[in-house]
């Protein structure tokens, strides 16, 4: 909600932490998939006045030569939510800027975001997830140490899987982007819900 002036540095960071969390030791660097980092921000941190910045490498000579690394970074302006061309984000932009819950989807979003905020289990994983995740990544460096440590944060994992699962309409794909855990592993879990 703040411009701290280092909000695209943020965005490497997460692309990194991503990458990490993606790629297992060992694992070949085609199984990356796309990777998405959204910002939804109420001021214009770029000044050029457009509603969406959508940003992916490109080569200086020639911009039509794409890296095709698969990553793109999108910064939504939403105070700009009139200028939305599609729909359902112009829906989602007018929530955020306005918070007026005026269609099915912001119902939804409105929905979840009251449960969070009730929810203090959720919402303290949430607000140390970024915390969480740097954590692990050090970790992950310091071997002598990470085996113990690892097979408690994925207890605490399954248990954030498992209330997801239980209190959210989250598909398995965006429960593993935010848990870490794989979706195999939700899918069974998600089998077993009562």
């Amino acid at each position: 909600m703040v411009d701290t002036k280092e909000l695209p540095q943020r965005a490497r960071y997460y692309q990194s932490v991503g990458d990490g969390v993606a790629l297992s030791k060992g694992g070949y660097y085609t199984s990356l998939k796309e990777q998405y980092i959204i910002f939804l921000c109420p001021m214009d941190i770029f000044g050029r006045g457009f509603p969406i910045y959508h940003f992916e490498n490109r080569a200086r000579e020639d911009s039509n030569i794409m890296l095709g690394d698969r990553t793109f970074k999108n910064f939504y302006i939403f105070k700009k939510y009139e200028e939305f061309t599609n729909p359902v984000v112009k829906a989602y932009m007018k929530y955020f800027a306005t918070r007026d819950v005026d269609s099915r989807e912001t119902e939804t979003i409105n929905d979840q975001v009251s449960y969070y905020k009730a929810d203090t289990l959720i919402r303290n994983k949430y607000m140390t997830y970024e915390f969480d995740l740097h954590e692990s990544k050090e970790e992950g460096r310091a071997e002598g140490r990470a085996e113990g440590r690892a097979e408690g944060k994925t207890e605490g994992k399954l248990e954030m899987v498992d209330a997801l699962l239980a209190k959210t309409k989250l598909t398995d794909e965006e429960i593993s982007v935010v848990s870490g855990i794989s979706q195999d592993e939700i899918a069974k879990r998600r089998a077993h819900q009562p």
